[in-house]
């Protein structure tokens, strides 16, 4: 076990306090690596439909197989790939198009992959490439909607939707979602621009919930979840944006979370029912699944931050998809 993990394990849910989920159809962004591949193998071991999104179909494939290796369950293992690239918008559009046309249920949904402190870039779309963590999953789970509304609405459903965030959001300042080029800002520090993205990661989860709500779906439960400092192919942005620090990276691995560990939390924010019975709508989870507050501009009490999001995604969506 890590040191890091020492200070956030919670003995009372593990994995295996994941319930059954025959029948449950789930979908992981960047679940080839780290905490999306552990995600999926989880889910898919208790026995739901996963589909793993990323951009990559070889590696894609690779998880795949080792998914089924690691568990033992060959053929009988429900999980397939579209794809998914979380820096074009269009190609998030057409992950949920391509996926409704596969499916009629949609369960879980688990806006896992990421983009941590890389260097300043422009996506093809023209956006600051780590913005592209709040942008690129908007793209994805707003015309998914519909399904998971309709969902909601079958006996005995649990509709969830994850979003990972991180307690790096609190290196966000002065936010300002207004335009394209106040998210794109090159001025904002490589921490500060990854800081940004992910307090976008909160304000969609509160105002989609909040959405869902004014639209009469009260029992689809929205989350923003922090895996904890993990050890994952997130590192590589640090290394790109600060080469030097390539000997920490050894130190720093013995000090943080596994995926296995690093998972945890959005696993139980995806599946277990006291999620449901506490009523964490529009929560915000730390390690071990624990309901921590928000500062200030994550609460975003009067909706300006989650509304100015909102609607930017919504233009650029209408623009470049």
């Amino acid at each position: 076990m890590s040191l890091l993990s020492l200070n956030f394990w919670r003995k009372n849910w593990e994995a295996s306090s994941i319930p059954d989920l025959t029948g449950r159809v789930a979908i992981v962004t960047g679940g080839n690596t780290g905490l999306g591949f552990v995600t999926v193998r989880e889910l898919a071991r208790k026995g739901a439909h996963v589909y793993m999104l990323c951009r990559q179909e070889s590696r894609a494939l690779a998880a795949i197989e080792k998914i089924k290796s690691e568990l033992g369950q060959g053929s009988d293992l429900k999980v397939d790939y579209i794809n998914f690239d979380l820096q074009s918008l269009k190609s998030a559009k057409k992950a949920a198009k391509d996926f409704m046309e596969r499916e009629t249920r949609l369960d879980i949904l688990i806006n896992n992959a990421g983009i941590m402190a890389t260097p300043y870039e422009l996506s093809p779309d023209g956006i600051e490439v780590q913005a592209c963590n709040g942008t690129g999953h908007f793209a994805l789970t707003v015309p998914l909607l519909p399904l998971l509304k309709q969902t909601a609405a079958m006996p005995d459903s649990h509709v969830r939707i994850v979003n990972v965030t991180s307690a790096g959001y609190r290196w966000a300042r002065g936010p300002d979602f207004s335009t394209l080029e106040n998210l794109n800002q090159e001025s904002w520090s490589t921490w500060g621009r990854y800081g940004l993205s992910k307090l976008s990661n909160i304000l969609f989860t509160n105002e989609l919930q909040q959405r869902l709500i004014e639209s009469g779906t009260t029992n689809i439960f929205c989350t923003s979840v922090h895996p904890g400092g993990v050890s994952t192919e997130l590192m590589r942005g640090p290394l790109q944006s600060w080469p030097i620090l390539s000997p920490l990276v050894v130190v720093a691995k013995m000090m943080l979370l596994s995926p296995d560990q690093g998972a945890l939390t959005q696993l139980y924010a995806a599946t277990a029912p006291e999620v449901e019975e506490k009523d964490l709508k529009a929560a915000l989870l730390f390690p071990i699944a624990q309901l921590t507050p928000k500062n200030d501009l994550a609460e975003d009490k009067e909706r300006k931050l989650g509304m100015q999001f909102w609607d930017l995604c919504e233009n650029l969506v209408n623009e470049k998809a």
